[in-house]
């Protein structure tokens, strides 16, 4: 990979897992608020819903101003605002202002997958590694966000100066994105177009967003209540193992049609899914979680791909956009439907749904056909 490449794709890398570092202590913190406001399984899953849905919503405004104006600024925009979000997290004293500053949290979080992941399909030669790399420092983020909220919870810590602490890499993250060189603006070699627009009506983009939707569905609500099945600590080891499956499947997702590769791994990870509605707690249990993680996030740099050979380059940040408010916005319902159906101690039929749904996700990549070389 170019000098340039990977500078870009080290301090896309480290926002990326600054976001996912906050958004994935949720589930974490889950445990913590259930206790201070004496909520129920529901009201939990709205919680982290009222999160995830405006991280997913957010994204197709921001994707749209990302193809318009300088994405370096919106990163900015992205890193300062998760920074303030957590400040107004640990010092929310009620359930409805802890959901506005989780709502909060996931707007400026929004901001993130659709800017970040179209500089690097546009300014990035080797997108798949790129993607690959780039995945992998989201799931660090992902495994030391939960590791570190769930010890701090675990050694007596209270909940809100371990949420004041996680304003920490946001900060960071703003001086990295002050200093670093960024591309400012991204050339997209054609104007904005109705022509280019068709990318965004095709057959094979409306598969890519039943794609996602299915597999945000499977990611929100099987990972929104895992700890409470694993503990935090095995919980944050899963999705460490996910930052291997990221790298791996970059390499992979090079390759001419990643949805041939994408469908056996969802499949895959649906059939973990399953397992894990048929065994007891215990060893097993814990070994299908730490497998189902590893690959869970193996398909993201797959999926990414697929937008890439499918939108054109003037809206790829629109285009992808869409995707993520179709994978965390619609996904979302997920970790409502997780909570109310624990609430029924219906754990079970939440896996089994759960695994159809990843493996929907995988079946609909087949219908995709790459059009951009």
């Amino acid at each position: 990979m170019r000098r340039e490449d990977r500078r870009v794709v080290a301090v896309l890398g480290f926002l990326h897992g600054v976001v996912h570092a906050n958004i994935l202590s949720i589930p974490v913190f889950l445990l913590a608020w259930k206790t201070e406001f004496g909520v129920d399984d529901v009201t939990l899953g709205l919680l982290a819903a009222a999160g995830y849905g405006l991280y997913g919503l957010g994204a197709v405004p921001f994707g749209f101003l990302a193809d318009r104006g300088t994405p370096a600024r919106l990163l900015l925009l992205c890193a300062g605002g998760i920074a303030v979000s957590m400040l107004g997290v640990a010092a929310s004293p009620s359930v409805p202002l802890l959901a506005v500053s989780l709502g909060a949290l996931g707007l400026f979080s929004g901001i993130y997958h659709p800017t970040g992941l179209s500089i690097i399909s546009r300014a990035v030669a080797e997108q798949g590694r790129g993607m690959g790399w780039h995945g992998m420092g989201g799931s660090l983020g992902i495994a030391s966000g939960p590791a570190y909220v769930g010890t701090a919870l675990a050694v007596g810590w209270s909940w809100r100066p371990v949420a004041s602490l996680l304003v920490i890499p946001g900060l960071v993250a703003l001086a990295l994105l002050t200093f670093a060189r960024l591309p400012t603006k991204i050339s997209t070699d054609v104007p904005a177009t109705s022509r280019a627009h068709v990318g965004l009506l095709s057959r094979s983009f409306a598969f890519i967003l039943l794609v996602y939707m299915f597999a945000g569905f499977a990611y929100q609500g099987g990972l929104t209540f895992l700890p409470r099945f694993v503990g935090a600590g095995f919980f944050a080891l899963a999705l460490a193992l996910g930052a291997i499956g990221q790298v791996l499947s970059g390499r992979l997702a090079d390759r001419r049609q990643p949805q041939r590769i994408l469908f056996p791994l969802s499949a895959a990870a649906a059939s973990l899914l399953v397992l894990l509605a048929i065994l007891p707690l215990g060893g097993a249990f814990i070994a299908a979680a730490l497998v189902f993680g590893f690959l869970l996030f193996s398909l993201e740099p797959l999926q990414n791909t697929l937008v890439t050979g499918e939108v054109p380059r003037p809206l790829r940040g629109l285009g992808f956009g869409f995707t993520f408010s179709s994978v965390f916005g619609i996904g979302s319902l997920g970790a409502a439907l997780a909570g109310w159906l624990l609430a029924r101690n219906a754990n079970a039929i939440l896996f089994l749904v759960l695994g159809g749904c990843l493996a929907a996700s995988g079946a609909f990549s087949l219908g995709v056909r790459r059009a951009v070389p």
